[in-house]
């Protein structure tokens, strides 16, 4: 008998001394559970979340950041360079969205080809060809940005001779003279 009680009672030392350590076990892993269950739920809610979209003027552009109300932010677009201190845009998850003014034109190059005066100048024109801004310019090529639209160029000043592009949207032109050649399409 006493090798019977030598034996339950290492046994139950055993089991004693055991059963913690499967407790731990079961606790790691309804912990790891646990863990796995909130990043799923993190993520289900950053993807149910409204993409943040920012709205007001341009303050300042510079490569592939814009300045709006006071914040910097990172943007990809072929427009971005082109934009004007004053324009009302929205950037959000899509992109930036000019809101004003609604249709524009871009031109940098000697004033005097648009009646600007002598010197380099960047201008931008608003709807129906009417001069909106005017900043001291680039020296470089004279060039266009323009938008194509239901057959027409979109606010460009008058005189100057564009040829017609293969689709709409907005395109880069380079000006000899007052005569326009396709660039490319910046969309």
């Amino acid at each position: 008998m006493k090798r019977r009680t030598f034996l339950v009672k290492l046994l139950l030392l055993a089991v004693a001394f055991l059963a913690p350590a499967w407790g731990e076990e079961e606790k790691e892993g309804e912990k790891k559970k646990g863990e796995e269950g909130k990043k799923r739920r993190d993520e289900a809610k950053e993807e149910n979340r409204p993409a943040l979209r920012y709205y007001g003027q341009v303050e300042g552009v510079e490569e592939d950041t814009v300045w709006v109300g006071g914040r910097a932010l990172r943007v990809r677009a072929p427009l971005l360079p082109y934009l004007a201190p004053g324009m009302v845009v929205e950037v959000g998850p899509e992109g930036l969205a000019v809101l004003s003014p609604a249709t524009w034109a871009y031109y940098q190059g000697p004033g005097s080809l648009v009646g600007l005066g002598q010197g380099p100048v960047r201008a931008w024109w608003g709807e129906g060809g009417v001069l909106w801004r005017v900043l001291p310019g680039y020296s470089g090529q004279a060039s266009l940005v323009a938008r194509y639209q239901q057959g027409t160029w979109q606010a460009v000043p008058k005189g100057l001779s564009l040829p017609r592009p293969p689709q709409e949207g907005w395109w880069l032109l380079a000006l000899e003279g007052k005569t326009g050649k396709l660039i490319r399409r910046l969309e």
